[in-house]
């Protein structure tokens, strides 16, 4: 259905915009707000008319062509960290060692229209490409059927912050939470430390980076259940810290979301 404003009116009994924080019309108000967040990139496109991220085509963010080209991770994967498998179970790794999340999904790999895209959005300022590449996490939420009581982004140091004036995680994490209807919070998981960053560095060099520079809220995380989501997956480093804070400060449950994944040596 096109959105307007009799729409939301006829819905609201109301101003269209006064809706949005009336607790009895909680279902309805997630789908409204979704729908006004698609809008307003939609208009943004109108009156700015993109260009595909990867082949320049007018007229998209992405376009059809280019994002058939993202291929989805295929099964047989880790019950646990997601990553592929000859046969479904739970890989050696998770077996050997335990992890702080209950489980943690890619949507595809890092490589060709999808990791171009990433490079766009984290490294080009191109931020309106948040909205359409967290799509597929949405569905791929849905299909899941984990129970999370909100989502988090996995945050971003001041430093980063500063440079790049946004959190790319946050940029496809707020999306999400509106697609699927879940509270989208960043005043519960923090990074308080400072790191390098991870490009360039080894598998035990991801881990050895990540290891003490977050933090979490214990009031606002207590025996809840966290999805962490992240725009890309390498050593799973990043979110087993994230993970690990989070647990540790009470949470029931953490699972894990990222929209691409890589490999490092």
């Amino acid at each position: 259905m096109r959105l307007t404003a009799e729409n939301l009116t006829h819905s609201c009994g109301k101003n269209p915009y006064s809706c949005l924080s009336d607790p009895p019309k909680r279902a309805n108000n997630t789908r409204i707000k979704y729908l006004l967040y698609q809008s307003f990139w939609a208009l943004l496109d109108w009156l700015y008319p993109p260009a595909c991220c990867c082949c320049g085509k007018p007229y998209a963010r992405i376009c059809r062509s280019c994002l058939a080209e993202i291929q989805p991770l295929q099964e047989p994967i880790c019950d646990i960290c997601g990553l592929k498998l000859a046969a479904a179970g739970t890989c050696l790794q998770c077996r050997s060692a335990s992890r702080s999340y209950r489980a943690l999904r890619s949507y595809a790999r890092y490589k060709g229209v999808l990791r171009k895209a990433l490079h766009h959005l984290k490294y080009g300022n191109d931020i309106a490409l948040g909205e359409i590449l967290a799509r597929p996490l949405g569905s791929m939420l849905e299909t899941l059927c984990w129970e999370i009581d909100f989502i988090v982004p996995v945050p971003a140091g001041i430093a980063h912050r500063k440079n790049r004036g946004y959190n790319q995680s946050g940029l496809l994490a707020l999306p999400v939470a509106l697609q699927i209807g879940k509270p989208y919070r960043t005043d519960i998981l923090f990074k308080t430390g400072s790191n390098r960053t991870q490009v360039g560095l080894s598998y035990t060099e991801r881990w050895q980076n990540v290891h003490a520079v977050f933090s979490a809220d214990p009031r606002k995380v207590a025996n809840r259940k966290v999805l962490v989501l992240d725009d890309i997956r390498t050593s799973g480093a990043t979110m087993e810290a994230c993970a690990k804070v989070l647990m540790e400060n009470g949470a029931s449950q953490v699972f894990g979301l990222t929209l691409a994944q890589a490999f490092v040596d």
